[in-house]
């Protein structure tokens, strides 16, 4: 069986029989894998508390062809983020970019896909600001990495660009925004009102630059936006179990 070494990010565990544990992980060079450490439960175990979910570290484990349950061999310790669950909030946000990586990530590598949730995990930890505008923002970052990111620059109907002081609608099922001439084209069902002070915030997340970290004056807009974009292009209509966490412990 092959031997593979690969940093990873440890990003939900299970119990297995009575010693065993099964991890999810994004690994940097095999994408998203599950491997089984046995004996990881046992009081003397050699992983110790290591293999808990948000840890970096470098794995070793052995493949075998056909087989989606990989055997892990070593891991050694890159980064604990315990402290995140030291603060609901930021264990809730650490919580959605770890769901988002686990059910929308591939086997395939993505190097920076792998680098952005760690920087994202990172952030939560050590942000000195708002951190709902982190959360929100690092949220956006990786679904752009996996390809879905929305267009609010112009109407996805006609191409004219909103009229900066007036409201326009996001087309969920079409992932863009619509002006007022073509919101008939749009089913209203998909349609979310967003004012402008909302769309000049929602660019500054996409974009990364809210600017000294500050709280969103559109906060809630745009936890219930991101939270229906995430449904409706990843999660086939379903709320994220994470986000009902998050919105509980946002309120």
């Amino acid at each position: 069986m092959p031997l593979v070494t690969t940093p990873v990010t440890v990003l939900k565990t299970y119990e297995y029989s009575e010693t065993s544990k099964i991890l999810r992980i994004l690994t940097r060079d095999q994408g998203l894998c599950s491997v089984i450490a046995k004996g990881a439960r046992r009081p003397k175990s050699r992983y110790g508390g290591l293999l808990e979910p948000f840890t970096d570290g470098i794995a070793t484990f052995y493949t075998k062809e056909g087989r989606e349950l990989h055997t892990l061999s070593d891991f050694e310790l890159v980064k604990e983020r315990q402290a995140l669950g030291r603060e609901l909030v930021r264990y809730a946000g650490a919580g959605l970019l770890t769901e988002i990586a686990l059910r929308f990530s591939s086997s395939a590598a993505d190097w920076e896909l792998f680098a952005q949730l760690g920087r994202g995990l990172d952030r939560l930890v050590e942000e000195p600001g708002n951190v709902e505008t982190a959360i929100l923002e690092e949220t956006w970052k990786l679904i752009v990495r996996l390809g879905f990111a929305p267009h609010i620059e112009c109407c996805s109907v006609c191409g004219d660009l909103p009229v900066p002081d007036q409201p326009a609608h996001f087309d969920l099922l079409g992932g863009g925004i619509v002006c007022g001439r073509c919101r008939g084209e749009a089913k209203g069902v998909h349609l979310r009102l967003l004012t402008p002070e909302a769309r000049g915030e929602m660019a500054a997340l996409l974009a990364g630059a809210v600017g000294e970290r500050r709280a969103l004056e559109t906060a809630r807009a745009q936890r219930a936006l991101l939270r229906d974009f995430i449904a409706y292009h990843l999660a086939d209509h379903k709320p994220l179990n994470s986000f009902r966490f998050l919105d509980e412990r946002l309120g």
